[in-house]
């Protein structure tokens, strides 16, 4: 089993690692993450106060294999302003509670928020997806996501801090063509002697922003442990390796919008 020190130090390589490639790769291309219709559904959006938002919130029985709870307002977000001003909306998309979107707390401009955590229901899976629902005037939701790809075609957001917490590896990833548009992204974050590693989605539909954070933790005696087991001819816990991102599942994005 590894020691302390050692957890750290592989820790450590994942997030310089991790800052590493978004330094060389930038983040990505102008249009990278970015998916626009050229019209807008007709269908009403959840955006008309928090009865509606809440109605359009996902339940158990909207994602087949996910436990859906509510969020815990106990975990407060980083405190402070953004290290550099640009890298804000990345920040504001985390909410409460280090999960992208889920958090109890109402975003900037915003009318309303809920929030959902998703766990799988065999209690076998790595991944926690936070699902947030924000309604906004339609100019801000819209402003929102220009807002986002602007911070992620800065080279200054590929690392960033708010507060006591820095976020690294910040880079566009590709995003889902759904909604009127969308933008996904990614990054990384220390959290003790861990790397929790969030994968990011938010899609734009009318007035109402749906974000999406899928998150694990990279816990390297956890992932030693599970070596040892397959050594043994057991099976391991299945510990998320140093290579391995967590993914937005599509089921919870496309149930999440049919109900908006």
């Amino acid at each position: 089993m590894k020691s302390a020190v050692s957890r750290v130090v592989a820790a450590v390589s994942v997030v310089v690692a991790l800052g590493g490639s978004a330094a060389c790769g930038g983040s990505g291309d102008d249009d990278a993450g970015k998916s626009a219709k050229p019209t807008r559904s007709a269908k009403p959006h959840a955006s008309e106060g928090p009865s509606k938002l809440e109605k359009a919130a996902l339940t158990a029985a909207d994602v087949k294999g996910y436990k859906v709870e509510e969020p815990d307002d106990s975990a407060a977000p980083p405190a402070g302003k953004p290290s550099r001003a640009e890298c804000g909306p990345l920040a504001a998309m985390l909410g409460a509670g280090g999960g992208a979107g889920a958090g109890t707390d109402t975003p900037e401009k915003a009318k309303s928020h809920v929030g959902r955590v998703l766990t799988p229901a065999d209690d076998k899976g790595s991944t926690t997806t936070d699902v947030g629902l924000s309604a906004y005037a339609e100019t801000d939701a819209e402003q929102a996501m220009a807002d986002l790809r602007t911070a992620l075609r800065s080279k200054k957001c590929a690392a960033f801090r708010v507060g006591e917490q820095r976020y690294l590896g910040v880079r566009s990833l590709s995003a889902p063509d759904k909604g009127d548009e969308a933008v996904s992204y990614k990054l990384a974050h220390r959290r003790g002697e861990y790397v929790t590693r969030e994968s990011v989605t938010v899609v734009r539909s009318g007035s109402t922003l749906a974000v999406f954070g899928a998150s694990n933790l990279y816990d390297p005696e956890g992932v030693q442990r599970d070596r040892d087991a397959e050594k043994d001819g057991m099976d391991g816990s299945g510990t998320p390796t140093a290579d391995q991102d967590p993914k937005v599942d599509p089921r919870i994005v496309d149930a999440q919008l049919d109900k908006v």
